[in-house]
């Protein structure tokens, strides 16, 4: 008996087969309940998702000899038929290779015939897309008024170039991809019908590679039961397909996260000399490093990724070697290496290049952090003058030393819900909230401090910036900055306390109580000037001098 491979033997045969594409199945099988069935549907997305096995599926329901039933029977010889590819009354055209007008014209012609057998007659148009500009125009009327026994189904995996005339002259289905956890249990169910045993990690590494497809998973799995046998595990996964093996993506990832530049190189050597091809590296790496963004992100999400316990365990234990900003920097430069392999690159070069530089990359810093380790300990020189310049201070040997990061702050006085404040009282507590405010977010409290308050009226702070202020207004309306902004504010009032920002030109002078603050812009560019200390800073970290104000 002649092999049938696993994607057209476990082609659903109803609706309820087709896989994770729920939304659109349901409808359909409504329609067809109903009596609701158009004369035009068009089903969008990626390939293998099920457009062509659920447009044959419809024209079943439409014509099984209890139809039109949302439950076609599988078994009466117009089941048979079409699901043999054998039925006069089901005809599938492949656009990519019947393009021209004359295909069309040849179609219409043949279009008023009435059903040989049937109750319709279908017509099921795959790869739509591909169909000439003349082609599409030929089309329009026939679709617009079809007769009432034909159905179009035209099915595309890019439909942006589908006219917008053929859009509007039919129902459009989205077909999503398959999720990966989706996809394994379907592959995983395959596979005991196969009578395969199959590794929970293996299926999970099927499932990725499947990339939201059913048809591509089923044919890896295909692919690999014939190197495995009934028995597979993930190493026979990795040698049948011709992947990077994960403990590989581990090694190099640690030695990366340890700036071992030689080991990252020595591996990088490994993956050229075993034959791997370096473009199936780095997607492998991408998504490897995905994997620990995400669970950096949110620790939690690890049944997310259809990861098994073992391999969540792992990522969980290599992610607290890096935070999400090395992360992300890793992800950019294993892109910027594959671009360099599509342009024409020597492999190994890239990839040795790419494994060195990821190698020596610098662990993120936040900024806040080099701020408060500058505090902290400013580079003096013969202790005379900190970095900007100022007068060193000197310690008091007989002060007991100021508590650090680990000491638990006070406890916040409760917001009062009742309590209502006017102008004087805000303006009288504003350098108080705007030294809090630094401690949570030093560059907002600059910003701030550039404003004037004007008002307050039912507990809302009206806040104007005058000239020059547009950019900080940008910054301090952002949602997250206002969400700090509004949070600090009711904890050092105790009030429940809002604020509004606004922008008038026409206002000189910044400041709470219209009190001149900082340096213009030609005495900020002298202090830059006379102070090598400040302009190391800034290239150290490529920031800019905004305003400048007296820090007490």
């Amino acid at each position: 008996m002649t092999y049938q491979v696993l994607a057209r033997k476990y082609r659903p045969p109803t609706f309820e087969g087709v896989v994770a594409q729920a939304h659109v199945t349901r409808t359909l099988q409504n329609a067809v309940r109903n009596g609701r069935v158009g004369s035009g549907y068009l089903f969008c997305g990626p390939r293998g998702t099920g457009k062509t096995t659920t447009a044959r599926i419809l024209a079943k329901a439409l014509n099984c000899v209890n139809g039109p039933t949302p439950e076609p029977c599988g078994v009466c010889p117009a089941c048979r038929d079409i699901t043999g590819g054998n039925s006069l009354d089901v005809l599938e055209i492949d656009a990519a290779s019947n393009t021209g007008v004359d295909d069309v014209r040849a179609l219409r012609e043949r279009i008023n015939l009435t059903p040989a057998g049937g109750k319709k007659k279908i017509y099921i148009i795959d790869e739509v897309h591909r169909l000439s500009g003349a082609a599409f125009d030929a089309l329009l009327k026939t679709l617009e008024e079809p007769p009432e026994h034909v159905v179009f189904i035209f099915a595309t995996t890019e439909p942006t170039k589908v006219p917008e005339t053929i859009l509007s002259r039919t129902q459009r289905f989205d077909f999503k991809r398959v999720s990966a956890l989706d996809l394994a249990q379907h592959l995983q169910h395959i596979a005991e019908q196969e009578g395969m045993a199959i590794s929970e990690s293996a299926v999970a590494l099927l499932a990725r590679r499947g990339d939201g497809s059913v048809r591509d998973a089923l044919s890896l799995l295909d692919q690999v039961a014939a190197f495995a046998g009934e028995t597979i595990g993930e190493t026979d996964v990795v040698e049948a397909l011709g992947l990077v093996d994960r403990q590989t993506l581990f090694d190099f990832t640690g030695a990366v996260a340890a700036q071992d530049a030689p080991a990252a190189l020595r591996l990088a050597n490994g993956i050229i000399e075993a034959g791997i091809d370096v473009e199936d590296f780095f997607a492998e790496a991408l998504d490897h490093l995905r994997i620990l963004m995400i669970l950096l992100t949110d620790r939690e999400s690890g049944d997310l990724l259809n990861l098994s316990a073992e391999e969540r365990e792992a990522y969980l234990r290599q992610a607290d070697s890096f935070r999400v900003g090395d992360v992300i920097r890793l992800m950019k430069m294993v892109g910027d290496g594959r671009r360099d392999l599509k342009d024409g690159l020597d492999e190994r070069l890239v990839l040795q290049v790419a494994a060195v530089k990821m190698a020596a990359m610098e662990a993120t810093v936040q900024f806040e952090e080099v701020l408060s380790h500058l505090r902290q300990n400013p580079p003096a020189a013969s202790g005379t003058a900190d970095l900007f310049g100022n007068p060193a201070k000197k310690k008091d040997p007989d002060r007991p030393p100021e508590p650090r990061g680990g000491v638990s702050a006070p406890p916040t006085p409760p917001i009062d819900p009742q309590r209502t404040l006017d102008l004087a009282a805000v303006r009288a507590g504003w350098e108080g909230f705007l030294a809090e405010l630094r401690q949570r977010k030093a560059m907002l409290s600059s910003q701030l401090a550039m404003a004037t308050l004007v008002e307050v009226k039912d507990n809302e702070l009206a806040v104007v910036f005058g000239a020059g202020g547009t950019m900080p207004l940008q910054i301090v309306t952002r949602t997250e900055n206002l969400h700090v902004i509004t949070t600090a504010l009711r904890e050092h009032y105790r009030a429940p306390l809002r604020i509004k920002f606004s922008l008038d030109p026409r206002r000189q002078g910044p400041g709470p109580t219209e009190e001149k603050r900082g340096l213009d812009r030609a005495q900020i560019e002298k202090l830059i000037a006379d102070s090598p200390r400040i302009r190391r800073l800034l290239d150290l970290v490529e920031g800019e001098v905004i305003g400048v104000r007296k820090v007490t």
